[in-house]
């Protein structure tokens, strides 16, 4: 009796320590829906960022295409053209080759690594990026430029940083510096309080032309049912669209929360609901009312579904890579809630929201 004691004890002890094992194998992961357009906000962003560098993050993740994708996407793909803008620009005020250009990047973020005010090098490796089409990390060398060192730049680095970059205004007109972004705003000044080197890259876009088609269909159909409410206020067409604006709208008391504190706001589960909602002409929720497009809604969604699987992929990939223990990842709020439900079912990955960060 007591060898059968003593192994049902064993065997307890073994599997608590397997058990602690796989916690602590866990990458613990923080999606922060965000904002795009801040630039009118009266939000404390400080408070934000200190919210997050109070949780360590090894890797902060933005949603910017990884680089080698841009050469996968037809010339037509709205985020090819956004960034072309800005790649081109720089391209024509710095036409010099550069012969391998990953490696020069490599040496610019070691020589930088040492000591952070060398700005040449620093306008160089911003150059680089934005020729290696790595978008996030042009915009996050751009943003310290023109946030920390510019103002310290001698006559000369003034000088050169002109004929690179242009002014302010011309960076901003090429998509390259975006004061109101939630990178501007957020996570470039995260890297840079916490002394990190660089954003990590994880949109996907691979599915974004039957999302486009999808989505027409679905505005198509809408416009369709809302026409027949409109002319008949007793149809079941009627009584679907009265139904959807009921659902999609907060009460006078959500609406003051959430307003009292937006980024709070867009990380909750009743944002979650409303969003999926706003974006997709009522969501799951109306399936099968009447004349509601149900079935190119589910297309909708199935593509949608699709690129933030995407972008979870490659979130995990690249922080096994890295050994990370914690992750931020900031991406815009409509994403959030599915990221989150497509992560949380992976068991090396445990969910933890923005509002219960301290």
């Amino acid at each position: 009796m007591k060898s059968i004691l003593n192994l049902s004890l064993a065997l307890a002890l073994l599997m608590g320590v397997s058990n602690q094992s796989n916690a602590q194998k866990q990458i613990e992961i923080v999606i922060v829906g965000s904002a795009h357009d801040n630039a009118k906000s009266t939000v404390n962003f400080q408070a934000i960022i200190d919210k997050l560098k109070n949780f360590k993050p090894d890797m902060v993740f933005g949603e910017y295409l990884p680089e080698n994708d841009y050469a996968k996407l037809e010339e037509d793909n709205w985020a090819k053209k956004a960034f072309g803008r800005g790649h081109d620009y720089l391209e024509k005020l710095n036409p010099e080759t550069v012969k391998n250009i990953k490696a020069q990047i490599r040496k610019d973020k070691k020589a930088l690594a040492s000591f952070a005010y060398y700005h040449k090098t620093r306008m160089d490796l911003a150059v680089n990026y934005a020729k290696n089409w790595d978008r996030g990390n042009a915009d996050y060398q751009i943003f310290v430029l023109e946030n920390y060192m510019k103002n310290s730049f001698g006559k000369e680095e003034r000088a050169i940083y002109a004929q690179m970059f242009g002014n302010t205004d011309s960076l901003k007109k090429a998509g390259l510096y975006r004061p109101g972004s939630e990178y501007a705003k957020i996570y470039f000044p995260l890297i840079y309080q916490l002394k990190q080197d660089q954003i990590y890259n994880m949109d996907c876009q691979t599915y974004d032309k039957p999302w486009s088609e999808a989505w027409a269909k679905t505005d198509s159909l809408y416009k369709i049912m809302t026409a027949k409410a409109k002319a008949d206020s007793t149809s079941a067409e009627a009584a679907t669209v009265k139904a959807l604006e009921a659902y999609w709208n907060y009460s006078p008391n959500e609406a003051k929360a959430f307003n009292a504190d937006p980024y709070a706001g867009m990380n909750t589960v009743k944002y979650g609901e409303l969003d999926e909602a706003w974006n997709f002409y009522g969501g799951r929720h109306f399936y099968g009312y009447a004349g509601f497009p149900t079935e190119t809604v589910k297309e909708m969604i199935a593509q949608w579904t699709l690129r933030n699987e995407g972008m979870c992929k490659n979130i995990i990939e690249q922080a096994k890579a890295k050994n990370a223990k914690r992750v931020v990842v900031g991406v815009g709020a409509s994403h959030r809630k599915w990221m989150e439900e497509i992560l949380a079912k992976n068991p090396g990955v445990k969910i933890i929201n923005y509002n219960d960060l301290h």
